[in-house]
C-alpha cells in the first residue's frame, strides 16, 4: 500500500508526482475490481508547471476503478473543489471547523457516506455552485464571527434539505489558479434538494463575505507586534506573534527572516523580557549545534537559505542550549543568542504532540518546548493552533511579506478567474447551482 503525507509545501517535483501517480495506478489495478474508493486528500496541492494536481490523480483513479464504482473524497475547506473534481467524484465533503479540529469527523463521514451509497446502489447527485470569493483562514476561522455562523449552517441546511451531504470550500488563497475560488456542494438523492441546499450554503458564505476579516485581537506589522510586546508588563503568559507571510501550515518555507532580523535589530529594547523564534528552517544550524552539542557555541548566519527575496540571513553569536528530537539526529536546536531562535531541519509548525488541528501522525517529531518562560514567542502560522492558543496571554498577527501574505494586493495574481472577492467588491454574482454529469 502506497501512503505519501506530507504538510504543507512549495509546489511538488513534476517526476516524483508521476512516480506517485504511477505506483497509484499500479495499487489500484492489482487490487482488482473495486466497489468503491476513499481518497483523504487536502485539495490545494500544486504541480510545479502544471494546474489540478488533483483532478489528474482523481482523473486516474476513475480510470482504473471504472465509472461504476464510487469515489468519496474528505478534503480542507483551503482546498480547491473545481467543478471538474466535483464531477469526478462521487461524494465529496470538508472540515467545518477552522483550526481543523473535525478532521477525523470528516474523514469518518466520508467513509460512512461512501458506505451508504454502496448500500443503496444508487448514484447520488450533486450540485455545484461557483462562489466567487477567495479568503485565507485567517479570515475565515470558524472560532469568531461570521465563520462560526456561516459554516455553523451547513449541518442545519443538511437536514431541512434531506442531503446526504453538504460542503462549503474556500479555495486556496496562496496560489494562483483557475480553480481557486469558494465552491458550495450538497449531495442527494433528490436534484431539486441537493440545488435548494448547495444555494443556501453558497448564499449564506457570499452574503457574509464584507465581514470576514483578521481573527485576533491585533494585527499589523512586525514592528508594530514588537512595540505590543514592549508595551506589556514582562511575566506572564507570552504574546505570541504570527509571522503569516511564512506561513509554514499554508505552504511557507519556514525560513524566512523578517521576524528574527527585526527582533535581533530591537533586541536591546527587549529589556529583561525574553523572546523566541519558533522556529526557523535552517538544516545546516541544526547539524552543527548537534556536532557542538548542549553548551557549544558558534557565530553563523540563520535563515533565509531557501528564500532571501525579503530579508537576508541574520548573523549572531548562538549558544546550544537544548536539542529537540531522536538523540542520534536531532530534528530540531534551541539556540540562545540575542534571541533565541528554534533552528529545524524540516518546516514543521510550532504545536505541542497531539495538537488537535492536525490529524494523528501528520506531524511525527513536533518540535515544541513550554513557552511559559518567554515574554514573546514568533509561531510560523496564522491563526493559532489550539495548543498555541492555550499557551498564549495575548495574540498578535504579524502581516509579514512572504508566499503567504496576508496583504492580498501584495501577491500579484493574474491567472484567477474573475470578478472575485475581495478584489472586486462591486461586481454582480450568479449563484445558481448547476447538477454535475459524474460520467468520467
Amino acid at each position: 500500500m502506497l501512503h505519501a503525507q506530507r504538510t504543507a509545501s512549495a509546489p511538488i517535483d513534476p517526476v516524483f508526482w508521476r512516480r506517485v501517480l504511477d505506483e497509484i495506478r499500479e495499487v489500484l489495478t492489482a487490487a482488482g475490481p473495486v466497489d468503491g474508493v476513499y481518497l483523504p486528500i487536502h485539495g490545494a496541492a500544486a504541480v510545479l508547471g502544471q494546474d489540478g494536481a488533483e483532478e489528474q490523480l482523481v482523473r486516474l483513479v476513475r480510470e482504473v476503478v471504472g465509472p461504476e464504482a464510487v469515489l468519496s473524497a474528505s478534503m480542507d475547506p483551503h482546498g480547491n473543489m473545481s467543478r471538474e473534481l466535483a464531477g469526478l467524484l462521487d461524494l465529496m465533503t470538508c472540515h467545518r471547523f477552522s483550526p481543523h479540529t473535525d478532521n477525523a469527523r470528516s474523514r469518518e463521514r466520508a467513509v460512512r457516506n461512501l458506505l451508504a451509497v454502496l448500500d443503496r446502489g444508487e448514484r447520488p447527485v450533486t450540485a455545484w455552485v461557483r462562489v466567487p470569493v477567495l479568503l485565507p483562514g485567517e479570515r475565515t476561522s470558524t472560532d469568531v464571527e461570521p465563520g462560526a455562523t456561516v459554516f455553523g449552517a451547513v449541518e442545519p441546511a443538511i437536514a431541512e434539505h434531506d442531503v446526504l451531504d453538504a460542503a462549503l470550500f474556500m479555495g486556496f488563497a496562496w496560489a494562483d489558479e483557475a480553480r481557486c475560488h469558494g465552491t458550495a456542494v450538497a449531495v442527494g438523492w433528490d436534484a431539486d434538494d441537493a440545488l435548494r441546499c448547495a444555494e443556501r450554503v453558497a448564499r449564506g458564505y457570499w452574503d457574509a463575505r464584507e465581514r470576514f476579516d483578521l481573527v485576533v485581537d491585533a494585527a499589523g506589522t512586525i514592528d508594530q507586534a514588537i512595540d505590543a510586546a514592549l508595551a506589556a508588563a514582562p511575566g506572564g503568559a507570552p504574546l505570541l506573534i504570527s509571522d503569516a507571510g511564512d506561513n509554514v501550515t499554508a505552504g511557507g518555507s519556514g525560513d524566512l527572516t523578517v521576524a528574527l532580523g527585526a527582533l535581533v535589530e530591537r533586541s536591546a529594547e527587549l529589556g529583561d523580557r525574553r523572546a523566541l523564534v519558533a522556529g526557523l528552517t535552517d538544516p545546516a544550524a541544526v547539524r552543527l549545534a548537534a556536532s557542538l552539542g548542549i553548551g557549544g557555541s558558534f557565530r553563523a548566519a540563520l535563515g533565509a537559505g531557501d528564500d532571501a527575496r525579503f530579508a537576508g540571513p541574520v548573523p549572531g553569536e548562538w549558544t546550544v542550549a537544548r536539542l529537540i528530537g531522536p538523540e542520534d539526529a536531532p530534528a530540531a536546536a534551541l539556540l540562545e543568542g540575542p534571541v533565541d531562535v528554534i533552528v529545524q531541519a524540516a518546516r514543521t509548525p510550532f504545536v505541542a504532540p497531539g495538537d488537535p488541528g492536525y490529524p494523528p501522525g501528520l506531524i511525527r517529531t513536533p518540535i515544541w518546548i513550554e513557552p511559559s518562560g518567554y515574554d514573546l514567542v514568533v509561531v510560523k502560522n496564522g491563526y493559532l493552533f489550539p495548543t498555541q492558543a492555550a499557551a498564549a496571554g495575548s495574540r498578535f498577527l504579524a502581516i509579514t511579506p512572504g508566499p503567504t501574505d496576508l496583504d492580498m494586493d501584495r501577491l500579484g495574481y493574474d491567472r484567477l478567474q474573475r470578478p472575485m472577492f475581495p478584489f472586486d467588491r462591486d461586481a454582480a454574482v450568479d449563484l445558481t447551482p448547476v447538477l454535475l454529469d459524474h460520467q468520467p
